[in-house]
């Protein structure tokens, strides 16, 4: 089997309206994991490595990021869109890739997609058997001739060379509410270099305070009906211009707003849950829905079935750090 062209057959069909996705999905799945000889699964590969800013998921966990087929397929849709919108407009293309674990699945399918266009891809990882792993998985799909650097580093430190100016830059770094993961000290550090009209993917990432219950009021169906009620995080361009985003320069540390949210008695009479939820717009009209994704999966808080207060108030206020995380208090 050349792996090449079957790499071109499989990621082709990404790209067509009438392609059965999720099958499509499956087949890129294994032939990514075909080429690691299962490697990738002995226990140093499982190991995460603890950042000033988060941790860096285990080469394994990286990979495995393929089961999760919904989120695969909207971000390489949303990815095309955005190379669509601007393969056009200039001579030269620059996508950055920032955490692309050992296979860079996300953003693969291009480089033979746009073999004739000048694309230049950029491919960061920090964990070091995953930064080998994507060497060689670029080197047995042969596609060593196009134009892409390897640079084995923390993105959240990373600082673009002179000659560097992304027209895109892709991370998914991230766990549902923000976790653990670097993901907004990745998209800090990197779109603060950007130039103004860089399009960072996910273009937003948005935390809110939720409750969950019973849809149509009928708890044999066990069914969750989950409703956003205050948007309490945002990740985006627009949000690190704002009041909401604040680099304390004496800590030389970045800063969020605390932010509050008040559930009345219309609500808590209702609710089963307190929940975190995540919404994420990959770019324009590609987004990732509550459930469709394990990074839009709610986060249980604390059960409020059997509340008898009147309001319930939730402060929050999202920190970074060695475990970034949305800190709240209920009172």
């Amino acid at each position: 089997m050349n792996l090449k062209d079957e790499l071109l057959r499989i990621s082709s069909q990404l790209f067509e309206e009438s392609s059965d996705y999720s099958s499509t999905l499956k087949e890129y799945k294994q032939l990514l994991r075909s080429i690691s000889n299962q490697i990738i699964d002995s226990e140093a590969y499982r190991n995460n490595i603890h950042c000033k800013n988060g941790i860096a998921i285990g080469t394994v966990w990286a990979a495995n990021c393929l089961d999760d087929l919904e989120r695969t397929l909207k971000f390489i849709k949303g990815i095309e869109r955005a190379i669509q919108e601007r393969i056009h407009q200039k001579d030269s293309l620059h996508i950055l890739y920032a955490g692309t674990g050992p296979f860079a699945s996300l953003i693969l399918p291009f480089v033979l997609r746009y073999a004739n266009f000048n694309i230049t891809y950029t491919l960061l990882e920090i964990n070091p058997l995953s930064f080998e792993a994507l060497k060689s998985t670029i080197q047995k799909f042969d596609l060593e001739t196009h134009r892409i650097n390897f640079i084995n580093t923390d993105a959240t430190k990373y600082q673009f060379a002179k000659s560097i100016s992304p027209d895109i830059i892709v991370s998914e770094t991230m766990q549902r509410a923000l976790d653990s993961e670097q993901q907004v000290a990745v998209f800090y550090n990197l779109m603060r270099q950007s130039n103004p009209d860089t399009v960072f993917i996910p273009e937003k990432i948005t935390l809110s305070i939720g409750t969950s219950s019973y849809k149509n009021d009928e708890p044999n169906i066990q069914q969750k009906y989950y409703r956003s009620h205050h948007n309490v995080f945002e990740v985006s361009k627009e949000a690190m211009g704002s009041n909401d985003w604040w680099f304390d320069k004496t800590t030389a540390e970045l800063n969020f707003t605390k932010k509050q949210t008040i559930l009345k008695s219309k609500e808590l009479s209702i609710a089963l849950e307190i929940v975190v939820m995540t919404g994420i717009t990959i770019y324009k009209n590609e987004k990732l829905l509550i459930n469709e994704s394990g990074l839009t999966a709610p986060k249980y808080i604390q059960d409020v079935s059997n509340n008898k207060k009147k309001l319930l108030t939730i402060y929050s206020r999202y920190v970074l750090g060695s475990k970034p995380k949305l800190e709240l208090r209920i009172v």
